[in-house]
């Protein structure tokens, strides 16, 4: 790998540890927001998880999102002691970031009210545009945050960064739709340098993960900004309304193996860096996750993980993460309760213990 900037020892042994699952017969598990929000959890300072109630296991990994800084999915300052506390049971984190369009005034970053690209958020948040002191003051959040999240011994805490992901799509104004190739690039590649160069921030891999399916090289490579930029090739990938015959699988599997190709090449890691079962419209309601009952492949958690398994590429990633439980009717894991339990938890607690998945703790908290 050629990073561009320096990076800290321990996000060095962090890349390490990621690339060893890259070659060993595990796949570590992640959820976002696992933490500090969920359905089943009465403490939300990262000590217990949905994950953790169900199974007595934390994931693997944790993401958590820039989000937070403008007070959506908890608040910044508690966002810090969360990351702290998952660090010390072993835990790695990822940041993504849905960050704000900063032409609308506001903190949305997407607003189904206004049309997005009317701000052209992406070109005036650049050096020369009006927004760009505006986009800076973002950025500094963000190596401020990296510098606030240190461990035991006082040592900045290592964290994958996810930002602009899923940009092949046209749902993010930094999508596709609102941004040429090229104009992607060089916003991403403003924003490491300004956290990584300016800023001085090396405790940052950064990911990047456009939306599958993954059809070739090139398509996937089409808004890559560079290997100096990019330590982890992640996938975006949902399994929407699933059913037996629906291909989604095949199509996974085709675009791992595509993936682990380009990251064998220049020495990367490979990651499923966003997946889950995405019910969408059912008979009792509309549910974005899993449906609280009746859903259509309540062996979803064990039988992706035979598919990711059955190729090489598939094998070769080091991680999967699934979203956010936010509540009983908007979440990716299932979750028990006094009252309920949901009909794929014992699904779920096969695949936790199955010895293709590895939960927390991943290491000891002075790696």
């Amino acid at each position: 790998m050629n990073f561009k900037y320096k990076r800290s020892d321990k996000l060095i042994r962090l890349l390490d540890i990621l690339r060893d699952f890259s070659y060993s017969d595990q796949i570590l598990f992640g959820q976002q927001n696992a933490g500090h929000i969920g359905v089943s959890i009465d403490i939300t300072d990262g000590t217990e998880s949905d994950c953790k109630n169900l199974t007595g296991m934390h994931p693997a990994i944790v993401g958590v999102d820039t989000l937070s800084f403008q007070g959506y999915e908890g608040n910044y300052n508690d966002l810090i002691a969360v990351v702290k506390n998952l660090r010390r049971q072993g835990v790695i984190i990822t940041l993504s970031s849905h960050m704000p369009n900063f032409s609308l005034g506001g903190d949305e970053f997407y607003d189904y009210s206004t049309n997005i690209t009317d701000g052209d958020c992406g070109r005036r948040i650049l050096p020369g545009g009006d927004l760009n002191e505006k986009y800076n003051r973002f950025l500094d959040l963000i190596a401020d945050f990296a510098s606030a999240c240190v461990d035991v011994e006082g040592e900045k805490i290592p964290m994958i960064f996810r930002p602009f992901h899923e940009c092949n799509g046209d749902w993010f104004w930094w999508g596709k739709g609102f941004l040429e190739d090229e104009e992607y690039k060089t916003l991403f590649r403003y924003t490491i340098d300004y956290l990584m160069g300016q800023k001085g921030v090396d405790n940052l891999a950064v990911a990047y993960s456009p939306n599958g399916p993954v059809e070739n090289a090139d398509g996937y490579l089409s808004r890559y900004p560079g290997d100096e930029y990019i330590d982890i090739l992640g996938l975006d990938y949902y399994h929407d309304k699933p059913h037996k015959g629906d291909g989604f699988y095949h199509r996974l599997s085709e675009s791992l193996d595509i993936i682990d190709d380009i990251a064998k090449e220049r020495g990367m890691i490979a990651a499923l860096t966003e997946i889950g079962y995405r019910s969408l419209e059912t008979e009792n309601g509309y549910f974005e996750g899993l449906a609280p009952m009746d859903n259509t492949a309540p062996e979803w958690f064990t039988e992706t993980l035979d598919a990711i398994t059955s190729t090489a590429g598939g094998k070769s990633i080091a991680y999967m993460l699934v979203w956010s439980n936010f509540s009983d009717t908007q979440f990716w894991i299932p979750f028990a309760t006094e009252d309920f339990r949901h009909e794929m938890c014992d699904d779920f607690v096969k695949f936790a213990e199955d010895p293709r998945i590895k939960m927390a703790p991943v290491f000891d908290f002075n790696d």
